[in-house]
């Protein structure tokens, strides 16, 4: 029987997580957690085989030292590529953890702000558990300053989250996340949304999933794997326009964040976009 290419199960899960997105907007909320549910199941239980494998590859290539003999090349492909989509599989149940929380969370009797402070706690909590488990520098998910030759571009990046946070507002339209206008207010309003989208998904996506995936696939199947789940968690918003939208965001992130190394100017520039599409516009426009 022919073997399955080494994207084949990322294609599944992708469909999946499609799927179980479809299914919350359109269909059930209730119907949507339990397919997260059954995804974060099966990436468990996908990783812990894959993890098996792995192991039984590595006694595998012990025995050929003992005996002498140098471990084939094969073999040691064999157990890179199951360390490494074992890793990723892990890696990949924050997505459906993140849509968990936001969706059976008792988060009615909270402002709409704190929202993002509740899940976004949960989700950093999971992630730094993630990279303590499977011993990942921070500084490997992209949380390091950039290169000086690489500043002009960051700027760059950063500056462009205004336009694209217009562009979505006008897609969109939402409410604004804050009824008083006040100095302090706007301030604080806007570090939460730095941490707890900007930089956490930035971290979780461009500086975590992105570098697995391309390690797997190689480098456009990685990017496009990771932005189209980037695209696929907006279906909530119910504009085809703004998945394609967001897709086009999640591109320019993805090649600005293999270019420089860093998430520094990804992250403000998409707590830009949020700022602009959140507070300045629903504010502003009448």
């Amino acid at each position: 029987m022919k073997k399955l290419p080494d994207g084949a199960p990322l294609i599944l899960y992708l469909l999946l997580i499609a799927a179980a997105e479809i299914t919350v907007a359109y269909a059930s909320p209730e119907a949507g957690i339990i397919f997260h549910i059954v995804i974060l199941s099966l990436l468990f239980i996908h990783s812990g085989f894959t993890s098996k494998d792995h192991l039984a590859f590595i006694k595998l290539q012990l025995f050929t030292i003992k005996d002498k003999k140098q471990p084939s090349s094969l073999l040691q492909t064999l157990i890179k590529k199951k360390a490494k989509l074992s890793s990723l599989l892990l890696s990949l149940t924050l997505i459906p953890l993140i849509r968990i929380l936001s969706l059976v969370m008792p988060l009615s009797h909270f402002p709409h702000i704190h929202w993002f402070i509740i899940i976004g706690a949960a989700v950093y909590l999971s992630f730094f558990i993630l990279l303590f488990q499977q011993k990942i520098k921070i500084k490997e998910c992209g949380l390091r300053l950039p290169q000086k030759k690489h500043i002009p571009l960051e700027i760059a990046v950063t500056l462009l989250g205004i336009p694209l946070g217009v562009v979505e507002y006008y897609i969109l339209k939402p409410p604004a996340l804050i009824d008083t206008i006040s100095f302090d207010t706007i301030m604080i309003t806007i570090l939460i949304l730095f941490f707890t989208t900007g930089l956490m998904e930035e971290l979780i996506f461009r500086g975590l999933l992105q570098k697995k995936s391309i390690d797997i696939i190689g480098f456009w199947p990685g990017i496009l794997f990771v932005t189209l789940i980037f695209a696929i968690l907006h279906i909530g918003n119910l504009s085809l326009l703004d998945v394609l939208l967001v897709f086009f965001i999640g591109v320019i992130y993805a090649l600005t964040v293999s270019k420089t190394k860093t998430i520094i100017g990804v992250s403000l520039s998409h707590t830009l976009v949020n700022v602009v599409l959140f507070i300045v516009l629903p504010l502003t426009i009448v």
